[in-house]
């Protein structure tokens, strides 16, 4: 098993990596492109599209006085972001109707960040519910960097999809398998974020209102009007 399975933490394919950041700013590219309300010009754009492929890496790496950030210590990072920059420019249209392919790769992405979060918090000697929060935040920091720039509540904090519950679930499978073997854990981490975003994707899984104890659960989309 050591032979066959990477350690998607330690020892990520470049390719995987940059596959990432490039997914995570296209979708921040397209949230600036589809605001009708505000209007974002290039700069805005390019904003965006940096803070989602490269917020969550750069918000881990202070976290853990990683500095200079890794995204930054090569070009090719900053390469995927103008890449998928460019891509939204002339297919943003398209990649917008594109959805359950976009779903599928922004589920990786949030797998792997919470992963390498997790993984260097633990590498970094924290203790496990600090390495698994590091993790959490990685994946939905760029996220939430935008929602501030954008002057809006970050989805996370509402009844929303549970991306940031699918983060906490993929840095826990990706802690917990780490301890029995580390190269099995980022394939189970990934698979956790496949599994769990296709699953609430299908079935239309958000958070519930927070007003009393079974806010801990989770429901369905179609019937979330009927809850308080």
């Amino acid at each position: 098993m050591r032979n066959i399975l990477p350690n998607l933490a330690t020892q990520t394919p470049l390719w995987l990596a940059l596959l990432t950041v490039g997914v995570n700013a296209i979708v921040g590219a397209l949230r600036a492109s589809s605001d009708d309300e505000h209007h974002w010009d290039i700069v805005g754009l390019s904003t965006f599209a940096v803070l989602m492929g490269l917020g969550g890496g750069f918000i881990r790496d202070v976290l853990l006085g990683n500095t200079p950030v890794e995204s930054l210590r090569t070009p090719w990072y900053l390469v995927a972001v103008l890449t998928g920059i460019a891509l939204v420019l002339v297919l943003g249209k398209k990649i917008a109707q594109a959805k359950q392919l976009v779903a599928l790769l922004n589920s990786v992405a949030l797998g792997l960040f919470a992963i390498t979060g997790t993984a260097y918090a633990l590498r970094a000697n924290l203790p496990i519910v600090s390495s698994v929060f590091v993790g959490v935040v990685s994946a939905v920091g760029g996220g939430v960097l935008v929602s501030v720039i954008k002057d809006e509540v970050p989805e996370i904090l509402l009844t929303s999809a549970p991306n940031a519950l699918l983060a906490l679930a993929v840095s826990v499978v990706y802690a917990g398998t780490n301890v029995v073997d580390a190269q099995a854990a980022g394939v189970a981490g990934i698979t956790t974020a496949i599994v769990a975003n296709y699953l609430a994707q299908r079935f239309g899984i958000r958070t519930r209102r927070a007003t009393n104890p079974s806010a801990v659960l989770l429901t369905r989309k179609d019937s979330a009007e009927y809850l308080d």
